[in-house]
């Protein structure tokens, strides 16, 4: 439970830092418990942290927190049981993965190296049950979370990067993970990618990503995953992009004999 209160306050602080947002304490709290139950990272039948624990986490009042999650149990997202405290009744399911574009070749290192890149967390965290699912960790295994933002020459935000490692040890900072790419970071920690799976598809802008990447919220967006598998065929790293496709473009080109 400590590493779950661990990375839903990381969300929290995050979501405190939204200039938009005018929403009421217990919505926001309401919001971050609702995204982490609908990812998976609060998986089907795990216990929710108490009201108390909810107050101590997060400085809201006990009020707040009983607002929270009064509003998650009218959705049906998690019910109480008489002694044994609110368990999540979502059943998580991954969304189905449409148009995989498989074993593209391209250099991964000189794209990570165009433009200008902003870490804006990297952390220890619990992933999404999906995201857990593909490096094949437990409910409430950790893996080293980064978000990144990498801008044009104009200053232009045109993608925002997270990703999700397993077996780093070392050197994951901000200031490192602007002057160096995460392939060279992932090297300095022995991991060494002998393959990556790649897939190409859409997804809508969040508010903080809209924000972040200057598009409508719900606009679509060029999305990207490379999982990253090692000599042993682990997974040990997924990469998402998320693109704004007015400021980038993919491009491929394929040689045939």
């Amino acid at each position: 439970m400590t590493e779950l209160l661990s990375s839903l306050k990381s969300e929290w602080n995050r979501s405190q830092n939204g200039l938009t947002d005018r929403s009421p304490l217990y919505h926001r709290l309401y919001t971050v418990l609702k995204a982490a139950i609908l990812d998976g990272t609060i998986p089907y039948d795990a216990q929710m942290p108490t009201e108390q624990q909810l107050v101590a986490t997060f400085d809201v009042s006990r009020i707040t927190a009983k607002r929270a999650m009064d509003d998650l149990a009218a959705e049906n997202l998690v019910a109480r049981f008489r002694g044994k405290g609110s368990h999540v009744i979502y059943q998580y399911n991954p969304k189905a993965v449409r148009a995989p574009l498989v074993g593209m070749l391209e250099n991964l290192v000189e794209i990570a190296r165009l433009g200008t890149m902003r870490v804006v967390t990297t952390e220890r965290a619990v992933p999404p049950a999906g995201i857990r699912q593909i490096l094949a960790l437990a409910d409430h295994e950790v893996a080293q979370k980064v978000v990144r933002i990498c801008s044009n020459e104009h200053g232009e935000a045109y993608a925002y990067y997270r990703s999700w490692t397993i077996g780093v040890h070392k050197g994951f900072t901000r200031n490192k993970l602007e002057k160096h790419t995460r392939l060279e970071m992932l090297r300095e920690n022995g991991i060494h990618l002998t393959q990556v799976k790649q897939v190409i598809s859409a997804e809508s802008a969040s508010a903080r990503i809209a924000e972040e990447l200057g598009v409508e919220v719900g606009a679509a967006l060029l999305w990207i995953r490379r999982i990253g598998h090692v000599d042993s065929g682990d997974v040990v790293d997924v990469f998402d992009g998320l693109y704004n496709p007015e400021r980038f473009q993919y491009v491929m080109i394929s040689s045939f004999d």
